[in-house]
């Protein structure tokens, strides 16, 4: 959609911008530190909230048992309410158009594990000739041993986020001198957003922590 790739664009200008103007640049998985991306152009906003899971509901690992995919999604509705998470100036006149709520649950390093398995069962195919029965039993219970141990750290370094885009109309965007933040009484576990903001005026960042969960957008839009 030419929306969307007008606002990835805006968006890696704005990131360009805080880089040459020394913005600290925050770790996605840093505890208590939440990334949010806002983007005004035209009559729309767009908000872009990439969280670590810790924040969200305790912990990073992919929930599996009962009581945390409970908490999952349970999150997850929460997010599907924009106003547990952020509110607008009503004066801008804003309706929602929409909202992607998501969480990354670190499949891309579980698939690079596997094809990691894949080439050493490949490998160990090819060398199956060169040794005998009992070698090569001796090497198949290794190589389980050493998959089992493998996995259990890909476990341990999982580092879920939660991901949750919301796009907006507005009838006076020019109106908007304010966003609100209920995110952070919505997850107490949170302690920070680190903002980055562009629109036709310019771009600038802030950050945002629960005793004043608010940024002033006045002259910004």
């Amino acid at each position: 959609m030419k929306k969307s790739i007008y606002y990835s664009l805006l968006m890696s200008a704005m990131m360009s911008v805080a880089a040459a103007e020394e913005t600290r640049q925050v770790d996605k998985h840093e505890h208590g530190v939440g990334e949010l991306n806002i983007a005004v152009e035209g009559s729309a906003i767009n908000l872009e909230f990439m969280i670590p899971g810790a924040d969200i509901v305790g912990f990073e690992y992919e929930a599996k048992s009962d009581s945390d995919i409970a908490l999952v999604n349970t999150a997850l509705s929460k997010f599907q309410d924009f106003e547990n998470i952020f509110t607008l100036s009503s004066s801008g006149n804003c309706n929602l158009v929409d909202a992607e709520i998501d969480i990354n649950q670190g499949d891309e390093h579980e698939d690079e594990h596997d094809h990691e398995d894949e080439r050493d069962h490949e490998d160990e195919r090819d060398h199956e000739d060169e040794h005998d029965h009992e070698d090569e039993h001796e090497h198949e219970d290794e190589h389980e041993h050493e998959d089992e141990h493998d996995h259990d750290e890909h476990e341990e370094e999982a580092h879920n986020e939660f991901v949750a885009h919301y796009s907006f109309t507005c009838g006076n965007v020019k109106e908007i001198d304010r966003i609100d933040f209920p995110y952070f009484t919505t997850f107490p576990n949170s302690g920070e957003l680190e903002i980055q903001f562009v629109s036709e005026v310019g771009s600038t960042s802030f950050e945002v922590e629960g005793d004043k969960p608010f940024i002033d957008l006045k002259g910004k839009i």
